[in-house]
């Protein structure tokens, strides 16, 4: 690491608030005087009252330090967003003892409230998808492990731990997941992301730790979590669903086998607009991935061609969470990539079929700098018509202070609000939901209490959850819109939509698995502004099928149903 980037996190961390204890927010509503876009932490309050176990220990097994992820989905189809969240475990504990589990929250208006429906699943978690793979109505959910993997699938409410039936159990160590049509053939095909060949009971002896270049403090090298170069990286998978309840390893076969990956952010777009599913794979220190999509079942690893493999300056930097969105209004997805500390967050600008890389001329790179990013969104929390973007944060060292005195364990996460031109960094004006400082993994957004702006749902390593509540303010207008699509893809996954309001032109995806090990809801929530109506919605279905909406008066739900219009029902199939 340079002399120079080591100054840029000093000064940068001289700019951030000390560690300290939020208090409660209050359950009313705060409507902020002088900003837009307010956050409180409300968890506690509205009964997310669930704490992760990271299964700490002496033995610092590498597992320990990545997980953990959940979901915002409506597991019961009443129209609220639900909470499930991925526990960890003691990966040397007594396979006998009663080991932590993971929960599901259901929204019941007012609170979260716990639900014991099949998926309280055992085991060292990473992430979650959601989405209604056997198009029954529900959403299921799919479990990626250090261990083999489960599929839950929705019966009314219940879930069925369904996995090894559906060929999707895979035991290596999975992270983040994603499903869509990548096919084409109208139903739900399932992405998943591994890691690292890991194994517990190794010799650690010879192991290089993280951070092994810098020089500790009080002498001697404290003892740390082994580095990922330790380990060979292990092929991702792709899952044909083949519409009978199954699914098809098709991986080698369709040109994602790739053992010199090391995954752990995944996900879906059509970046080059050809109508057709792409995958973007964020790395950990080796080069990135992005699989373009040929039309006939397979992909071709395009991602140093379009200039997304490497870091600002040709570097493999640590990739973790991933997101996709049109930041700058031209039509065209953009990328935004979270990495290790002193390496920025990437922002990649999409050109068509490559990229420019963004992320200083933007404004992300030496704001993030000091800090270890995971879960990322693009979203747009003011309500204004344009991506704001979020990076949770939070060290993978729990004694990283005895090694590196200008960083810390527990981070606060970051908000960038988009100006046009740049993003500023404002996660200090952005209320006191931005002034927790956790050990964050993954995120997810939504709009849980259904006022139509969007919530930041955090998940933190051995911490509470944290449930940022938008409290915008109703400043600008806005409109929620819920898709029903046809054939096996009940919830229009990888649609894209455009939306016109006089001249505020926005482009969005469905897709709900994106970030870090985690499920943000399956809804589109666009801002419009001081426009008081949408104008016009285009949407291109995954089918291929295109159809335009609109107008629409602002601020209401649309559910909309392919083929047929507008739906009378206020909620989604």
């Amino acid at each position: 690491m340079s002399i120079l980037v080591l100054i840029i996190c000093f000064l940068c961390l001289a700019c951030s608030p000390a560690e300290e204890t939020v208090p409660p927010a209050p359950l009313q509503h705060v409507t902020p005087a002088a900003s837009s876009i307010h956050f409180v932490e409300v968890a506690s309050a509205v009964g997310l009252t669930w704490q992760h176990e990271s299964g700490r220990s002496p033995q610092r097994y590498f597992p320990e330090t990545m997980g953990g992820g959940g979901a915002f989905f409506d597991y019961d189809g009443d129209g609220d967003l639900d909470v499930y969240a991925v526990n960890g475990a003691f990966i040397a504990a007594d396979p006998q003892d009663e080991g932590p589990v993971n929960q599901l929250f259901r929204n019941n208006g007012q609170r979260f409230v716990p639900v014991a429906t099949g998926v309280a699943h055992s085991g060292v978690g990473m992430g979650v998808a959601a989405a209604d793979y056997d198009s029954d109505g529900d959403l299921d959910l799919y479990l990626t492990n250090f261990g083999p993997n489960a599929l839950f699938r929705n019966d009314d409410e219940h879930f069925a731990e369904i996995g090894r039936q559906t060929g999707v159990a895979d035991a290596h160590w999975g992270t983040s997941c994603a499903f869509a049509d990548y096919d084409r053939d109208g139903d739900l095909d399932l992405y998943v992301a591994n890691y690292v060949a890991y194994d517990p009971d190794a010799a650690r002896a010879s192991q290089v730790p993280y951070m092994a270049g810098y020089e500790s403090y009080g002498g001697q090298a404290p003892v740390g979590y082994p580095h990922p170069d330790n380990f060979q990286g292990q092929a991702d998978l792709l899952y044909r669903n083949d519409g009978k309840g199954r699914f098809v390893d098709v991986s080698a076969g369709a040109g994602i086998a790739d053992t010199s990956g090391k995954g752990l952010g995944v996900a879906f777009a059509d970046y080059d607009s050809d109508g057709w599913p792409d995958i973007y794979v964020a790395n950990d220190a080796v080069r990135n991935f992005l699989y373009r999509n040929s039309h006939d079942g397979t992909f071709a690893e395009r991602a140093g061609l379009a200039g997304v493999a490497y870091g600002q300056d040709g570097q493999m930097e640590a990739g973790m969470g991933v997101d996709w969105g049109d930041y700058n209004g031209d039509g065209v997805l953009d990328l935004t990539v979270t990495n290790f500390q002193a390496e920025p967050n990437a922002l990649y600008r999409g050109e068509g079929n490559f990229f420019s890389v963004a992320t200083f001329a933007a404004g992300i790179g030496l704001p993030s700098l000091p800090f270890l990013g995971f879960g990322t969104q693009f979203f747009d929390p003011d309500l204004d018509g344009d991506l704001d973007l979020f990076a949770a944060n939070g060290h993978v060292l729990d004694n990283v202070r005895d090694i590196d005195q200008s960083t810390s364990y527990g981070q606060r996460n970051l908000l960038f609000r988009n100006d046009g031109d740049r993003f500023a960094e404002i996660s200090t004006a952005a209320g006191p939901g931005f002034s927790l400082e956790r050990v964050s993994r993954g995120s997810a957004t939504g709009d849980y209490d259904g006022d139509g702006d969007p919530d930041i749902l955090v998940f933190n390593s051995g911490q509470p959850l944290s449930l940022l509540r938008n409290d915008h303010g109703e400043v600008n207008h806005w409109i929620t819109i819920r898709l029903a699509g046809a054939n096996g893809n009940p919830n229009g996954i990888g649609a894209r939509l455009t939306a016109t309001s006089g001249d505020l032109v926005q482009t969005r995806e469905l897709r709900g698995s994106r970030s870090y090990l985690s499920q943000s809801q399956l809804r589109i929530c666009l801002g419009l502004g001081k426009w008081p109506q949408l104008d016009s919605l285009t949407v291109r279905w995954p089918s291929g099928r295109t159809e335009r909406f609109g107008p629409f008066a602002a601020n209401q739900d649309l559910s909309l149903v392919e083929g047929e219009g507008v739906s009378a029902a206020s909620d989604p199939p």
